[in-house]
């Protein structure tokens, strides 16, 4: 109990402040992250044949300066991560999501 007396005076007088540590831009933060493919849903091209549309990978674009850069000039943050985040992952373990989800029912019906 003592020792959270002085959390204020250590938050406020210690030389790695939250507030002033530079945060790195993140792939994975950005609106524009395909997260299945690790792509970046900004610079693709199109097949002018088929129609097809590639998308360069997250580490190209990070690489090369004439697009993201390592500064991520072109980064935008995910607003919508709560709903992606979760997508992405029914994606792609969507065998195991959906037997444990028929446990969770069936033990939901049984103690009601």
């Amino acid at each position: 109990m003592k020792v959270l007396c002085f959390f204020p005076f250590i938050t406020l007088f210690s030389t790695v402040h939250p507030s002033l540590t530079p945060t790195k831009k993140i792939c994975r933060d950005c609106r524009y992250f395909i997260g299945d493919s690790i792509e970046c849903g900004k610079f693709s091209n199109t097949n002018l044949i088929t129609g097809k549309i590639t998308y360069d990978s997250a580490w190209s674009v990070r690489v090369n300066d004439k697009k993201c850069g390592e500064n991520a000039n072109h980064f935008e943050e995910n607003h919508f991560k709560i709903i992606t985040v979760p997508y992405y992952f029914l994606k792609d373990y969507w065998l195991l999501s959906f037997p444990s989800a028929l446990l969770c029912f069936y033990v939901y019906v049984l103690h009601k």
